[in-house]
């Protein structure tokens, strides 16, 4: 296991302190520099050597497991000497008592993990040496064990390590960030769960996420000074229901945001029903693109853009070796709902795929009609056609799919909808060394023409720049090799992470005024609505009651 998840994704010094560990121990140099690859990491087997003062240093088991408390306390101490005033020191501690070191003491064997420290002196130790304790966690692995070990533990059994973070100066106040998630498929994993995974890196910034359809626990002052409360793209059913939600988070003192990173106007029967509810009940929105951004400032001025960035910068492609192997040149196309968008190439494609015979070959994420109307031999199909149709597959895959061709495609045909679209894909494209073939809709604010990509306007221009990229290699090494720089020194989301919380935070600072802005937006609706929230109240009154819910403010329940 590796631990660059709870290194601050900010730090551009770290320094890794392993001890004697053995041969086949993994640092977490390498996964880390691709979250933040400006920083420098240092490995060190101790302090004998080390220079200079460090964001976060990382101290492992081999280290300090076996250490006396004494000797464990001074240690720590002089690791703390090297870390910057606010700098984070990141401990772990393997499991003396994990199923696999007890299956081995009891048949005669060494211990797998040579420790003798406890978790709780370990703990005791970084309070005694005069740093505050911001988290204690543990990671497990299943395992089988005999029943006679079973009996004989007196310990979680799968925890195979434990995990301290520690603050040497005083840690800043606690944060709190809930996001209630309405899409869990496709925006998520880069709009919630991917800033919320940097967040968690920070001091006393904790997370906290849900779907829709579950009581949603609310806390206090108490538990977290700040409090901060996301609606990700969940439509309310009705106004009643979001102003009510509206009541319960401002009785709470909690800031409440709206995430939306898609055009409203699919869904804008839904919206209009509510009075854009969605957007005006909130303190403030976040969105994706500038042209987003203007379409809700009409519903709440307070919106900022957070642009979509990459969790981590692939290591580059090897064109050398690629080059070597003398395969056809490979196009390849994968989106969500863009299927009329390619229809549209594919006269184009199928008059390339008849010239060009087995020189090229395509790879094709859409659904199975399209990849048949392909006229080529040389296809392959992404993603498993029973299961999936070729749309949702894992990310892992799509990404293998993109890295491993030339050249992709990224047609959006000029409507509202697909104004509103963010560069995402451009962006993906680049750090996996694909070269961007792409419509000017969104992708002309990005990419950089004949350098970073490319941008076609009409079949004449498309068909002028496929030839050039499929007959020309080396162009589309120039071209990847920049935009894969544009992509490390701009588009990592550990160079933006700190953007959100600080806009969180100065939001924060200007609740009140920000919440009687809100009152203000909405209560001109409330006659409107008068029935329909009269209605709601006497429904869901004994249900909230029941589930310690709405009506007394410490949860929230979204009727289903």
């Amino acid at each position: 296991m590796t631990f660059e998840t709870f290194i601050p994704a900010r730090a551009k010094s770290v320094l890794e302190l392993t001890g004697d560990a053995p041969e086949d121990f993994e640092t977490s140099q390498e996964k880390f520099l691709e979250i933040q690859p400006a920083c420098k990491y240092t490995v060190a087997i101790d302090l004998e050597k080390v220079a200079g003062t460090f964001d976060a240093i990382l101290i492992q088991s081999p280290l300090i497991g076996t250490l006396t408390y004494k000797r464990l306390v001074a240690l720590i101490r002089k690791v703390a000497k090297f870390l910057s005033s606010t700098g984070t020191l990141i401990f772990t501690l393997d499991n003396m008592g994990h199923a696999e070191n007890l299956d081995a003491i009891l048949e005669g064997k060494p211990p797998k993990f040579r420790v003798t420290l406890t978790q709780n002196e370990l703990q005791d130790a970084i309070e005694e040496a005069g740093l505050n304790v911001l988290r204690s966690l543990n990671a497990g692995r299943g395992v089988q064990v005999r029943r006679q070990v079973a009996e004989l533990a007196k310990t979680d059994l799968a925890v195979f390590v434990y995990i301290f973070t520690a603050y040497k100066s005083e840690p800043p106040k606690k944060t709190l960030v809930q996001t209630l998630i309405g899409e869990s498929t496709v925006c998520a994993p880069s709009r919630v769960h991917m800033p919320n995974s940097f967040f968690m890196t920070e001091p006393n910034v904790f997370i906290v996420s849900s779907p829709v359809g579950k009581p949603y626990q609310l806390f206090d002052k108490e538990q977290f000074e700040e409090r901060v409360f996301i609606n990700q793209r969940m439509c309310f059913p009705s106004f009643a229901v979001g102003l009510d939600f509206f009541n319960v988070l401002r009785e709470k003192e909690i800031l409440f945001i709206s995430e939306m990173d898609d055009h409203p106007v699919l869904w804008e029967d839904d919206y209009q029903k509510t009075a854009w509810i969605n957007f005006r009940a909130v303190h403030a929105i976040q969105t994706s693109t500038p042209y987003l951004a203007d379409f809700l400032s009409q519903f709440n001025p307070n919106v900022t853009v957070f642009a979509n960035q990459l969790r981590r910068l692939p290591p580059p492609r090897d064109f050398d070796f690629e080059f070597k192997q003398k395969k056809p040149v490979t196009i390849f196309f994968g989106a969500l709902n863009r299927d009329g968008d390619f229809t549209e190439l594919l006269p184009v494609l199928n008059r390339f795929a008849k010239h060009y015979g087995k020189k090229i070959a395509f790879k094709i994420l859409s659904r199975r009609n399209l990849f048949d109307a392909l006229e080529s031999e040389y296809k392959t199909f992404v993603g498993d056609m029973s299961k999936y149709e070729g749309q949702f597959i894992p990310y892992d895959e799509y990404e293998a799919a993109m890295r491993s061709s030339d050249i992709a495609l990224l047609p959006l045909r000029d409507n509202e909808f697909n104004r509103s679209k963010s560069d995402l894909k451009f962006i993906e494209c680049a750090a996996n060394g694909t070269v961007a073939l792409a419509s000017p809709v969104v992708y002309a604010n990005t990419i950089q023409e004949g350098s970073t990509g490319f941008i076609y306007r009409d079949d004449r221009e498309f068909t002028t720049k496929l030839n050039l990229l499929v007959k020309n290699r080396n162009l589309r090494r120039m071209v990847a090799e920049k935009a894969y720089n544009y992509v490390k020194h701009e588009r990592l989301m550990s160079q933006h992470y700190e953007e959100r919380l600080d806009w969180y935070r100065e939001l924060l600072q200007r609740l009140p005024e920000l919440t009687k802005q809100a009152e203000q937006r909405i209560e001109k609706f409330i006659p409107l609505f008068k029935k329909e929230i009269d209605e709601f109240r006497a429904r869901f009154q004994k249900r909230a009651q029941a589930a310690g819910g709405i009506s007394e403010g410490r949860e929230i329940i979204i009727p289903e």
